[in-house]
C-alpha cells in the first residue's frame, strides 16, 4: 500500500494503482473546489484498492465504488483498482433495455462508475454538512444534486455526460417504482439504476433552473431531520411535490358493489 497525505483528499492505493488513484484524486479535488465555497469540507480519504486489500478492510463485494462516512470515524471513499469483468457484464446486461429505447450510452460502464465516484463524494460532503437524513431516497437524491451542482460549476465538460447517463438509466423499467419500496426492500440492479436515473434527471432540472438555491436553503436548515425533511424540501422547491407524487402507485378504480336488491338479478 502507498499512502499519500493531502489536506483535502488523502490517498491510499494498492501496489500498481497509484496512477489511477492520482487521476481520481484530481477529479475529486475539482468537485471539492465546486462545493467548498458553500461551507467547510473536512478531508475525505480516497482508498483505491485491489481485491485483496479491499477484502482485508471492508465487507462490501469488490467492484462498486462506495462511501463509509462518519463524522466521528472519518469520511472514506472506496474505489476498485480495476473493475471486475463480472461487474461490467452485469451492468451491460442491465442496461440493454434502456439502450434499446434511448440509444447508445455516453460511454462504457467503467466510465459511468468512475464518474459516479463524484456521487459518493457528495454523500461524504452531505454527512459533513449535516444534510444526511437516513431516509435512503432523500440521501440519494441530495447526493445527486450536490454532485451535479459541483460538476456544472467545476467540470462543466463532464456535466452533460452525467446527465446523459441519468436520462439513459431512467429508461429502465422498475419492478416497483414507489419511494416507499426504495426504503423497504433490497433492490435489483436494474431497480437501483432506474432510481438513480430518476434522481439524476430531477437533480439536473434543479441545478439548471434554480442553481444553488436548494443547497443554500438546506444549509440554512441543517441539521436536517428525518421527520421534517419532506416538508422542508417541498417548502424550498414546491415543484418537488409533483415529482414526489409521480412515484406513487396508480390508484385502482373503485368498483361499486352490488346492492342487496341486485343480487340474483
Amino acid at each position: 500500500m502507498q499512502a499519500l497525505p493531502h489536506p483535502h483528499i488523502p490517498l491510499q492505493a494498492s501496489e500498481g494503482a497509484l496512477l489511477r488513484a492520482r487521476a481520481m484524486q484530481a477529479y475529486l479535488l475539482a468537485l471539492r473546489q465546486g462545493l467548498a465555497r458553500y461551507a467547510e469540507i473536512p478531508p475525505v480519504h480516497l482508498m483505491v484498492l485491489n481485491e485483496a486489500d479491499w477484502a482485508a478492510r471492508v465487507k462490501h463485494p469488490y467492484g462498486f465504488p462506495f462511501q463509509r462516512t462518519s463524522l466521528r470515524e472519518g469520511l472514506y471513499l472506496f474505489l476498485p483498482a480495476r473493475y471486475p469483468e463480472r461487474l461490467i457484464w452485469r451492468l451491460r446486461e442491465a442496461l440493454v433495455p434502456a439502450i434499446q429505447r434511448a440509444g447508445k450510452p455516453p460511454g462504457q460502464p467503467g466510465d459511468f462508475l468512475d464518474l459516479n465516484l463524484g456521487h459518493e463524494y457528495a454523500h461524504a460532503v452531505a454527512v459533513a454538512w449535516k444534510l444526511r437524513t437516513r431516509v435512503r431516497w432523500v440521501d440519494e437524491f441530495l447526493a445527486n444534486y450536490l454532485y451535479l451542482l459541483a460538476l456544472q460549476g467545476a467540470l462543466p465538460e463532464l456535466y452533460p455526460k452525467a446527465k446523459q447517463w441519468g436520462l439513459l438509466l431512467a429508461q429502465l423499467t422498475p419492478s416497483e417504482p414507489s419511494l416507499g419500496s426504495y426504503e423497504r426492500k433490497p433492490k435489483r440492479l436494474s431497480d437501483q439504476l432506474w432510481f438513480q436515473g430518476q434522481f439524476t434527471t430531477e437533480a439536473a432540472r434543479l441545478v439548471e433552473e434554480k442553481g444553488d438555491a436548494l443547497l443554500c436553503g438546506l444549509l440554512e436548515a441543517a441539521p436536517l431531520k428525518k421527520s421534517t425533511v419532506h416538508k422542508l424540501l417541498v417548502g424550498l422547491e414546491p415543484h418537488l411535490r409533483d415529482w414526489f407524487a409521480s412515484f406513487a402507485p396508480p390508484k385502482r378504480p373503485v368498483t361499486k358493489g352490488l346492492g342487496w336488491e341486485e343480487v340474483g338479478s
